[in-house]
């Protein structure tokens, strides 16, 4: 977890799109808690939603934002999104948003914000140990005070415009020039653990999605796709 996470600090809004097409922020919910969990279809953090689904039942009045870092769209997360009857607020990353505005360059990552935008706790996947952490810190208000925005890296989007290419190119089913400019954006920001798993995803889309994700067979290969 990155030093943005540390319990108290304010991290940056951050305006992503709803997998409804809309726009939304984290500014919506002024005033209100919100849980954050990070996740993606092609990671075994697609495993957790069930979960949040019954933490949502439990508590009806929190809102919980599940965001899917999926450079290619809403298909496959809804699909799990579907299948754990997931309530909440869906929203997706497709071009790597969240590593610039918050340092956050891995999924699997659950973030609980209090009334001022501030961590209140962070940690990795929703386990029983950490969403009954969340539920202690739901009774915890945060007092009311004017804070600054926190500042954040405005002119290095480079990561994100490739990540944007990626997306069309596969609208126009361009795969390989798609899995070129994943490429590409692992160059730019070597750190980033959330692109090169999607490189495979594109080239070997059976190995993570006609069932369980095969750790095996992804354990064995190079940290990017070479090139042809």
């Amino acid at each position: 977890m990155t030093p943005a996470f540390k319990p108290g600090r304010r991290i940056p809004d951050v305006r992503l799109g709803t997998m409804g097409g809309t726009s939304v922020a984290f500014s919506d919910f002024a005033g209100r808690k919100v849980l954050v969990y990070v996740w993606a279809s092609w990671d075994a953090s697609r495993e957790d939603l069930p979960a949040l689904q019954k933490f949502i039942e439990k508590h009806p009045g929190v809102e919980v934002v599940t965001i899917a870092c999926d450079a290619q769209g809403i298909d496959h997360p809804m699909r799990y999104v579907s299948q754990a009857k997931l309530k909440g607020h869906w929203w997706i990353d497709a071009t790597c948003t969240l590593a610039r505005r918050w340092g956050l360059k891995q999924v699997g990552a659950t973030i609980l914000l209090d009334e001022n935008r501030c961590v209140a706790l962070a940690g990795g996947r929703p386990d029983k140990a950490l969403l009954g952490k969340v539920e202690k810190a739901l009774g915890r208000r945060a007092a009311a005070r004017r804070m600054p925005e926190p500042k954040v890296d405005v002119k290095n989007t480079r990561v994100e415009i490739l990540m944007q290419a990626c997306t069309n190119l596969l609208t126009r089913k361009r795969v390989d020039d798609a899995i070129e400019a994943l490429r590409k954006a692992c160059e730019e920001d070597p750190s980033n653990r959330v692109i090169p798993p999607q490189t495979w995803a594109l080239k070997h889309p059976e190995k993570f999605y006609a069932g369980p994700i095969d750790q095996a067979w992804l354990s064995r290969q190079p940290v990017v796709v070479p090139r042809s």
